[in-house]
């Protein structure tokens, strides 16, 4: 366990923590079935009508609101239900309630009254239905109204807005306290809550865990870019989130949920996208969807695909092309599940996709540069997961496998480097890297204790490996060039821990929430280069959260949220070759949140004021030579607020958003050579914010959405190096759109950047001129996108 030189208060406060847990027993709600089937036989065990709720909610994935509070009622044991509705009027019987279903996944609960009455009553407000979802990123199924956190959820709606983008890079512009890099599709690194550590794609482990389903899909490799096709929605989780998801969950937690395989109903669903850029070229997308049932209530296939082509825009002077940039992406995906018995079921999915990109995507003045030779970058992404869960006894279990393999390699123009290295001109560096990860976990909850808890283990095991080689003679591509020099770097990690998460109720109103996570690394790294190096490094340890929430139905939730991540001590090819070993970050924070309706719950208001310390800030970094390295930069510390919301006037609505953070190294390493004056975090501006208006119309007699969205990102910088940094961000984008359905067809026209503005986003292009000139990446220019979707 890495020990310092003394105790800072914020061990002080995991020992207590985990004194606390010693004496304490806690328990968790179980892992909700979002994709259970209607002819599924329904039990429902006795409780109290919110939790009789809850578990009908987990066993149907249905949401169920109500405006104002639940009644303090009991439910007797419910045996044998049929469907959702047979259910829920046995849940109800005698309650003087009813429920009403707004539309296939949402039902709303009311007071019974007369006929007269009830005539007047109001139409459901849309953020009572969105308010009262239920989200699986604390790895058990809550309802969002009262999960203590900061959480967003992209779903439907702005996911329609995405035509021809569809990524997860442009879902993080409309979500607050977000951001990511710019180097272009299957290459970019996401940033949470003002925690990042370099624009540079190095071996550091990423920042943010991401997740497909319970799937973890990253460890040492950056976002894989899948395209968002029969995607259910994304979720979010901003802040450390180490209790629950382990080592690299420093910024918070990305999670896509895709949409299950339905037992009982044959559909699917099919789109086309045509997409063309203001001075670049023309692209466009299929992808289709289909859902089967095998054996109707049993088992059942759903699979989607898609090919698409994007466009590009950067022009190459120096080989005379054009919209050098455009990138292939196709890929698949499927999910067989099957309904066991019994309350279980079991899930095998598999997704893989391919992106290549004929050239990278930045410009050394306006849209356009000069190169000798191509820089063609790809990414090719294989996973596959296998997902069981059922009940033991009165307890719910679940066991999650997955693999995940990942390629994605780079070539660039490193003529500037013959003349040393003794080689004629033109030369090429080229590199490819493979990331493979392997990682089951298990764990069990009581789905109907009074105080809710959660226990698991988990174990993982990283492998990657970076093979770069100079190449002369690589005019017509670095497949006929000559090797010059060769590096290998292979890297494997076995991460082994067991977590805990329990709620004890103070009051009516009042909760308090205890995590603990223990943990073991063990990393090994071996070098081959001029000379065969190998290193070894370990880490054994805590990370404690715990949280204190006020909640109230009808008003909101405040909590206030102690939570702290790690990544593993590390390696670095750049370091003292006497001891290459790097300490592992440490990040701790604490927030304010609040989560509450106003108006009727026509306005909802969210945010956060946060701070954090951030111990030994891991950076990626590029060397003399070129080639990335690592260092320790120092110590840094962010504190900040997030403020955002939703208001709903008649069919109008206005969604906004701002961050306002100050992300600041307080020390530097003396050997990490980092600009000493400018201490800010690179990548992640002080100021930003969101403001989307839109409003349904009838046109023609068809349902019309037209929408308009407003983003500003301030300045920032690209990395700590003075020698590397450049200014980023201060810029402006403004978005515009209108969709019209009719019937099962649904036609929407999206135009991204209507001004058409320039700006430098939060990219670079090649690492062995950067130093040497201006390199800047373009934010996109206007891009009209038109895209027809059919559901049969």
């Amino acid at each position: 366990m890495d020990r310092g030189s003394s105790i800072s208060f914020a061990r002080c406060c995991r020992y207590a923590f985990v004194a606390s847990m010693a004496s304490c027993i806690w328990a968790a709600p179980a892992h909700a079935d979002r994709s259970a089937p209607a002819g599924q036989t329904i039990t429902i065990p006795a409780g109290t009508l919110r939790s009789a709720l809850d578990a009908l909610a987990r066993q149907t994935g249905i949401s169920i609101g109500m405006a104002g509070a639940l009644p303090d009622l009991r439910v007797r044991r419910i045996d044998h239900a049929d469907d959702v509705a047979q259910a829920l009027r046995r849940i109800l019987s005698g309650s003087r309630l009813h429920a009403v279903r707004i539309d296939a996944r949402t039902w709303r609960i009311e007071p019974t009254v007369p006929a007269r009455v009830a005539r007047r009553t109001a139409s459901p407000s849309p953020a009572l239905a969105t308010g009262d979802i239920v989200v699986i990123a604390s790895k058990r199924d809550e309802r969002l109204s009262d999960l203590p956190a900061s959480i967003s959820i992209a779903g439907g709606t702005v996911l329609d807005r995405l035509a021809g983008r569809r990524g997860l890079v442009d879902v993080m512009a409309s979500t607050d306290s977000a951001f990511s890099t710019n180097l272009g599709p299957g290459r970019d690194r996401i940033f949470l809550r003002g925690v990042a550590d370099s624009a540079f794609n190095g071996t550091s482990q990423s920042l943010v865990s991401l997740y497909l389903d319970d799937a973890r899909i990253g460890y040492a490799s950056p976002d894989p870019d899948l395209r968002f096709v029969d995607v259910d929605r994304i979720e979010v989780l901003r802040g450390p989130q180490g209790t629950l998801y382990g080592t690299g969950a420093l910024g918070g937690v990305v999670r896509i949920v895709t949409v299950a395989p339905d037992l009982d109903h044959l559909g699917g669903s099919a789109a086309i996208e045509g997409t063309g850029i203001t001075n670049g070229a023309l692209g466009g997308a299929v992808e289709g969807v289909l859902n089967l049932p095998i054996v109707a209530g049993t088992l059942a296939l759903r699979a989607s695909a898609w090919s698409e082509t994007m466009p590009g825009w950067i022009d190459d002077t120096g080989r005379d092309r054009r919209d050098v940039n455009r990138t292939r992406r196709i890929g698949g995906r499927a999910a067989l599940r099957w309904a066991i018995g019994g309350g279980w079921a079991a899930t095998l999915s598999g997704v893989a996709q391919r992106i290549d990109a004929r050239d990278s995507q930045y410009a050394t003045s306006g849209l356009s540069r000069a190169t000798r030779i191509a820089e063609p970058q790809d990414n090719d992404f294989t996973a596959g997961t296998l997902t069981i869960r059922g009940p033991i006894g009165k307890l719910d279990a679940q066991a999650t496998t997955a693999y995940v393999d990942q390629e994605f390699g780079s070539t660039y123009d490193a003529s500037a480097l013959a003349p040393s290295l003794g080689a004629p001109a033109p030369l090429a560096y080229v590199e490819d890297r493979t990331a493979k990860l392997l990682s089951q976990e298990v764990r069990i909850s009581d789905p109907t204790a009074r105080h809710p808890w959660i226990l698991g283990a988990t174990i993982l095991h990283s492998t990657s490996r970076l093979d770069g080689r100079f190449m002369a003679g690589t005019v017509g591509g670095p497949a006929g060039g000559t090797t010059i020099a060769a590096r290998r770097d292979e890297e494997d990690v076995t991460d082994i821990a067991v977590f805990a998460e329990g709620t004890q109720r103070l009051s009516n109103a009042l909760d308090f929430k205890l995590g603990l996570r223990g943990f073991s690394t063990i990393s090994h790294l071996e070098q081959r280069g001029p000379a065969r190096e190998r290193e070894n490094a370990n880490r054994l340890g805590v990370t404690p959260s715990g949280t204190l929430s006020w909640h109230r139905d009808g008003l909101g939730l405040i909590w206030l949220r102690y939570a702290s991540a790690v990544r593993p001590a590390g390696i670095s090819r750049t370091a003292d070759p006497t001891d290459r070993r790097i300490p592992g970050d440490e990040l701790q924070s604490l927030e304010l949140g609040w989560r509450v309706g106003l108006l009727q719950n026509r306005l909802s208001l969210h945010g956060a004021v946060f701070g954090s310390t951030w111990e030994h800030l891991r950076s990626d970094t590029v060397g003399p030579d070129g080639l990335l390295g690592t260092v320790d930069a120092g110590n840094a510390v962010n504190y900040g607020i997030e403020v955002g919301g939703h208001l709903t006037v008649a069919s109008a609505a206005l969604d906004f958003g701002t961050t306002l953070q100050r992300a600041r190294l307080t020390s530097s390493s003396a050997t990490a050579g980092l600009d000493r004056d400018d201490r800010r975090l690179p990548v992640v501006p002080d100021i930003s914010a969101r403001l989307t208006a839109s409003r349904s119309v009838d046109a023609f007699g068809l349902p019309t959405t037209i929408y308009a969205t407003a983003r500003y990102t301030g300045r920032t910088r690209l990395s700590f190096d003075p020698l590397l940094d450049r200014p980023a961000g201060d810029y402006a984008t403004l978005d515009a759109g209108v969709a019209v359905t009719k019937g099962v067809a649904r036609w929407s026209l999206d135009i991204a950047n209507v001004l058409d503005g320039r700006g430098n986003s939060f990219g670079f292009g090649n690492p062995f001129t950067l130093a040497a000139g201006t390199q800047t990446v373009p934010i996109r220019p206007r891009t009209a996108t038109l895209r027809l979707a059919i559901d049969f």
